[in-house]
């Protein structure tokens, strides 16, 4: 049933945070850019037969700690994630009545302008639920 139910929206998002002191104003870095994102299939709980690989161009915008993902027409929000070192951003969605919770998240890497980067995708369908991930990396551009 939620093989033909889930449609797997292709994201990501890439940012690194940091907290800034207690008695001076918070320093947010900006992480606004294009990225190029590869992730593989972790979990197919659904059985979806979704791709094993996703590859796609991601564009993040940000205002102060808020940030907005777009990736084809996919449009996710979130924020600055300082405590661990990138952002998180999701959306929810009803597809042909299955509620679809999308979460990304990137994470820093020691290498500047490359980040972790994994997808979830959560599917919900009265007592049915089942999950797809992803794992990968994306890099700024």
């Amino acid at each position: 049933m939620m093989r033909n139910l889930l449609t797997v929206p292709l994201i990501s998002v890439a940012l690194l945070g940091c907290g800034g002191g207690s008695s001076e104003p918070e320093v947010v870095p900006l992480y606004a850019g294009t990225y190029f994102v590869v992730m593989d299939k972790t979990v197919d709980d659904c059985n979806t037969g979704v791709a094993r690989r996703i590859e796609v161009i991601q564009t993040v915008s940000q205002s102060g700690r808020s940030v907005t993902l777009v990736s084809n027409q996919v449009v996710l929000q979130g924020q600055v994630d300082p405590d661990n070192f990138g952002i998180s951003t999701s959306a929810q969605t009803i597809e042909d009545g299955v509620r679809l919770t999308t979460g990304m998240v990137y994470r820093a890497s020691n290498t500047p302008g490359l980040f972790g980067a994994g997808l979830s995708i959560v599917a919900d369908a009265g007592s049915e639920r089942c999950i797809v991930a992803y794992n990968g990396q994306a890099q700024l551009q």
